[in-house]
C-alpha cells in the first residue's frame, strides 16, 4: 500500500471521533476494531475509534466521521505521507511552512518558485505553505498562508495551524528568531529548520577556527582596527574588510596598499576605486561606508574559469535520514578584475549536480564533500540545530580551498530553477 493517504468523510453515519478502515487497512498498519488511538494532521489530533467498515474503500483512503473534517477547513483534500503508526496511533503529513517578508507576500501569487516548491511538497504528500511571520496568529494558532490547490494546482490563501517545522527566510538579521518563537501561546515545539538567523562572519570563524580539521579551510580573519589594517597590508597583497552580518556581496570592500597610496575598491561589474594617503583616512572611510561591526580577512587570489576569477555557493542540506548532504553547487563567475564574485554584483553562474563534471581541474567532489561537511557539522555544533547552510568557497591558484562566510539562508538563482 501507498504511504500517502487522502481523508474522506464518512457519509454513513453522523457518529463523532470515528475512523473507519477495512480489513486490509487494518492488518497493514497494525490496528484492531473497537481500539482507541490518536490521528494526528500535521500538529493537530483526535481521539478515535476504529470501526470495521467493510465497504470496498479504496486502500489509500482513509475514512473519518464528519467531525473531523468539520474541525480540517484548511484540508482540500491532498494526499498526506503516513509519518508515523503505532498500535496508539497514526501520524500523517509532516507541514513546513516558509516564512517570506512582507514585500514578498504582497507579490506572493507572482512566485513561480515558490508554487514549484508548494508542488512537489503536493507530490511528497507535505503540507506545505508560505507566510509572513507577522501574520501569525499565535493565541489561536492559526495563520493565513498561501497552499497549492491539490485540485488544480491554483495558487490560494487560506487560514490553516501554524507549520510543526519553519524554515524562516523572511525575517531581518537582528530579529526575534527561533528561540523567541519555539513555543508561544497555543503554539508549541516549532521545529526551525535553522536555529539561528545568521552567521556573523566573525562568529563564524570563531566556532571553526578551534578544530583542526576546519581552520586549515579559514583565511586569517580579525575584528577591524587601523593597526590590523596596517599588519594585514604588509603579510598580504591585498585584504578584505566586509560588515559581520553583511549578505549578497553589500558592504565588500577590497584594500591593498602601493607604492606611494592605498586603494580601496569595491563593485563587480562596475568597480569604484578610491586612493587614500594613510590608513587613517582609509579607516575613517570604511567605518562611514559601511559601519562599526567591521571584519578584516586575508585576500585570496582566486583561481579562474576562462580568464575570470569565480567562487562557489554550496548547498549543504540535511536529508531524510538527518544526514548532511551536497544537494548542489554554483559556481558564480566574476568579470575580469571584479572584487565582488555575486549575482548581485553582475557575476555569471554555472550549477553542478552532485557528481557531474566540475568545471576546474583542481575540484573533485571528495575534497569538496570532506570539507562541506566538516564545516557544517562543527557549525552546528556551535550555533544549535541546523538543517541548510550555503557555504561560500574558495579555490586559490595553488589549488587550496578556502571557506569565504557561511549563510544560514542561502539564495542563489540557479538553487531557484533547480528540483527543489
Amino acid at each position: 500500500m501507498s504511504k500517502l493517504y487522502k481523508l474522506k468523510a464518512f457519509k454513513g453515519s453522523n457518529q463523532k471521533r470515528k475512523l473507519y478502515l477495512n480489513i486490509f487497512q487494518l492488518e497493514l498498519l497494525g490496528l484492531k476494531a473497537s481500539s482507541k488511538i490518536i490521528i494526528q494532521v500535521a500538529s493537530e489530533k483526535w481521539r478515535v475509534e476504529i470501526i470495521q467498515e467493510p465497504s470496498n474503500q479504496s486502500n489509500n483512503t482513509l475514512l473519518v466521521s464528519k467531525d473531523i473534517l468539520k474541525e480540517m477547513p484548511y484540508y482540500q483534500g491532498e494526499a498526506l505521507r503516513l509519518v508515523k503508526n503505532t498500535s496508539k496511533g497514526i501520524v500523517l503529513g509532516p507541514s513546513i511552512g516558509l516564512t517570506i517578508s512582507n514585500k514578498s507576500w504582497k507579490s506572493i501569487h507572482a512566485s513561480e518558485s515558490i508554487k514549484k516548491r508548494a508542488k512537489f511538497a503536493l507530490e511528497k504528500g507535505i503540507l506545505f505553505s508560505c507566510f509572513s511571520l507577522k501574520s501569525v496568529d499565535w493565541s489561536n494558532n492559526r495563520v493565513e498562508a498561501y497552499c497549492l490547490s491539490p485540485l488544480d494546482y491554483k495558487r490560494m490563501k487560506r487560514v490553516i495551524p501554524v507549520p510543526q517545522i519553519i524554515h524562516d527566510r523572511g525575517s531581518l538579521p537582528k530579529a526575534k528568531g527561533p528561540k523567541g518563537y519555539r513555543s508561544r501561546g497555543k503554539v508549541k515545539n516549532i521545529a526551525w529548520i535553522n536555529s539561528t538567523l545568521t552567521f556573523g562572519k566573525w562568529e563564524t570563524y570563531k566556532a571553526l577556527c578551534i578544530s583542526n580539521e576546519t581552520s586549515i579551510y579559514l583565511p586569517e580573519t580579525a575584528l577591524f582596527s587601523t593597526c590590523k589594517l596596517g599588519e594585514y597590508l604588509q603579510k598580504y597583497k591585498y585584504c578584505y574588510i566586509k560588515h559581520n552580518i553583511g549578505r549578497r556581496g553589500k558592504r565588500v570592500y577590497r584594500v591593498e596598499k602601493r607604492e606611494d597610496c592605498y586603494l580601496c575598491k569595491t563593485g563587480g561589474s562596475e568597480v569604484k576605486i578610491w586612493r587614500f594617503n594613510s590608513l587613517t583616512e582609509i579607516s575613517r572611510f570604511l567605518k562611514t561606508a559601511v559601519g562599526d561591526d567591521l571584519i578584516l580577512q586575508q585576500g585570496i587570489l582566486l583561481a579562474e574559469i576562462e580568464d575570470s576569477p569565480f567562487d562557489m555557493r554550496v548547498l549543504v542540506q540535511k536529508n531524510g535520514n538527518n544526514m548532511w548532504v551536497i544537494t548542489g553547487v554554483n559556481y558564480r563567475i566574476a568579470k575580469p578584475g571584479a572584487i565582488i564574485t555575486n549575482f548581485a554584483a553582475g557575476a555569471r553562474d554555472i550549477f553542478s549536480e552532485v557528481g557531474e563534471a566540475l568545471p576546474h581541474e583542481d575540484l573533485n567532489w571528495s575534497i569538496l564533500s570532506n570539507m562541506c561537511l566538516a564545516i557544517v557539522n562543527k557549525m552546528e555544533s556551535s550555533f544549535g540545530a541546523l538543517g541548510e547552510v550555503g557555504l561560500d568557497i574558495a579555490l586559490d591558484k595553488k589549488g587550496k580551498l578556502w571557506l569565504i562566510e557561511a549563510n544560514s539562508r542561502p539564495s542563489s538563482i540557479a538553487y531557484r530553477n533547480a528540483s527543489p
